[in-house]
């Protein structure tokens, strides 16, 4: 049974999985979550000394499985954070465990850019606690909902140090395994804005750990999910062994979102999530954030970082900062031809690449949708991902053609191409990416088809009944949801009205399009508003609400 959240906004309640609010895209809490005091509120902790050194001064925060304080040591008159474990984890023995590893996790590595750990106890009542330093600052979340998106070279300096600090993790057989931008920490270091500090390895999987002096034993197995949805690689949501290439993927999740404001995959549950992670090429930047503007280099190198097979993407952190030293020159480090998993995909530049099917809440489109190569994985992945959550059961890398029954033979790829993965081939599908008779796998049909004069497009409101209109054509339709036809590759920015409220999109439709539009009440112009602009449907003007405010990370 699903556990029940509240939307910290309009308090709507879910049971459903999911995780962002589909009224105005806050995160859901738990009530547990949503019950926590304010910080400054009185607290049982704060006056009391922990093993005569620690005087909690303040509550400041509260992270996973604990609640972090500021604290003082009572002799040195050194400033600390405390964290400690929630009560209703203490009596859980895999939990402390698991507190226990965020301890001994951190302080291993040694590295200037994760937070030191220096001393661990117990409180009198019981509860497990651990000593860090005190960071002051703001954490990358922060950043991204007061600024949406971050310049080039200020997000590409914050990866490159977060490569160093994983890479220092994963050379003690560490990894994060939970990295999203909560977890990156911007402090001023010697003058230097944007230090990062790498926090909260409660998650973190270790090669080895020790147990009562006896060979180590893991905390985690296969078919276990832990992790942040949007964060996750695709071997992670498929509950498979993990290595230090889940933290690469993560960082190229973050990056993307640094730059155009948004996570690549975003969906009202779980389970939607995790499969677009396993089987959706990720979006164009431009097609979530019309105003970024990057080189290709930059697009190939998060096309690399964020590749479904682990083999193909950024072997370590510090090949990924290497790679991202020569993308921000021009250099192309795509570094070949990607498979994805249980499908083969054929590497396509993102400018010749179809939006189509594109939808802003990433929502499965309807079932008589076009598709393109990955449509038939995702359709039956969808199908059966509720029942195998340990795994979510189509993506078996290195078997794909025998999980799904495939009897179909495929070419053999050009001598030196990486190893693609054998699929189900659907008999109707119309954008097979391999000739099965064929001696190499296929790059351009010889004969293209002409393709169709129109399209459809479907609309989706949240909430339904508004109007729709494309700037510089007039309306489309009245009340959503709706459809309507427009010509194969344009590039339309759609719009949608209800009373005060409003959202739109801009897409390049190839094929039979599905797009939810969320909308949000529309902002003045003048103080901090856009300058209103013709809408082209005759009626007055709208906002240019480039970056939905969906779009931005709710706290």
């Amino acid at each position: 049974m699903a556990v029940m959240k509240i939307c910290p906004a309009c308090k709507t309640e879910f049971q459903g999985g999911e995780v962002f609010c589909p009224n105005d895209g806050a995160r859901l809490q738990t009530p547990s979550q949503l019950a926590v005091p304010p910080l400054d509120a009185s607290d049982v902790m704060v006056g009391q000394i922990l093993d005569d050194r620690y005087r909690i001064l303040r509550r400041i925060g509260e992270g996973g499985m604990g609640i972090v304080y500021e604290a003082e040591h009572v002799i040195i008159e050194k400033r600390v954070a405390l964290k400690v474990l929630r009560d209703d984890f203490s009596s859980r023995p895999e939990v402390v465990q698991r507190f226990r590893q965020e301890a001994k996790s951190a302080s291993k590595i040694g590295n200037a850019h994760i937070v030191d750990i220096s001393d661990f106890g117990e409180t009198p009542a019981g509860a497990i606690y651990f000593v860090m330093e005190l960071l002051e600052g703001e954490d990358l979340a922060n950043v991204l909902q007061r600024d949406s998106t971050i310049p080039l070279h200020r997000a590409a300096d914050i990866l490159s140090q977060c490569c160093v600090a994983l890479g220092a993790a994963h050379a003690k057989g560490i990894v994060h395994r939970d990295m999203k931008p909560e977890n990156v920490f911007l402090v001023t270091r010697d003058g230097r804005p944007d230090f990062v500090k790498i926090v909260d390895f409660g998650i973190a999987k270790m090669s080895d750990i020790e147990t009562q002096g006896a060979p180590g034993r893991k905390l985690t197995k296969t078919g276990m999910i832990f992790g942040t949805p949007e964060y996750m690689s695709p071997e992670q949501a498929a509950g498979k062994e993990l290595d230090h290439r889940v933290d690469v993927y993560a960082l190229g999740v973050i990056f993307f979102e640094m730059l155009t404001g948004r996570v690549p995959f975003v969906g009202d549950t779980f389970m939607g999530i995790l499969t677009q992670h396993m089987f959706e090429e990720p979006p164009r930047m431009t097609a979530v954030n019309p105003s970024v503007s990057v080189d290709p280099s930059v697009e190939g190198f998060i096309d690399r970082a964020l590749a479904k097979d682990p083999a193909h993407r950024f072997q370590t952190c510090e090949e990924m900062r290497d790679a991202l030293s020569r993308a921000l020159g021009g250099e192309d480090v795509r570094g070949g031809t990607f498979v994805g998993y249980g499908e083969p995909v054929k590497y396509k530049p993102k400018g010749a690449r179809a939006v189509s099917p594109q939808a802003v809440t990433q929502e499965l489109p309807a079932a008589g949708g076009k598709r393109g190569g990955l449509g038939l994985a995702i359709g039956i992945g969808a199908g059966i991902g509720i029942a195998t959550v340990a795994g979510v059961g189509l993506w078996l890398m290195g078997g794909g053609a025998e999980a799904n029954g495939a009897t179909t033979p495929v070419a053999e790829p050009p001598r030196g191409s990486p190893e693609v993965v054998p699929s189900a081939t659907d008999a109707g599908h119309a954008e097979a990416t391999i000739d099965a008779g064929a001696s190499e796998v296929a790059t351009t049909p010889s004969e293209p088809d002409a393709g169709p004069s129109a399209i459809a497009v479907r609309v989706v409101t949240r909430p339904e009944g508004a109007r729709v209109w494309v700037v510089g054509r007039g309306d489309v339709c009245q009340e959503t949801p709706c459809t309507f036809e427009t010509a194969p590759g344009e590039t339309i920015t759609v719009r949608a009205r209800q009373g005060r409220s409003e959202g739109e999109i801009e897409l390049t439709p190839e094929g039979a399009t599905e797009l939810t539009i969320p909308l949000r009440a529309a902002r003045a112009a003048g103080g901090g508003g856009r300058t209103k602009q013709d809408d082209g449907a005759g009626s007055g003007g709208h906002g240019d609400l480039k970056i939905p405010d969906v779009f931005r990370r709710p706290r």
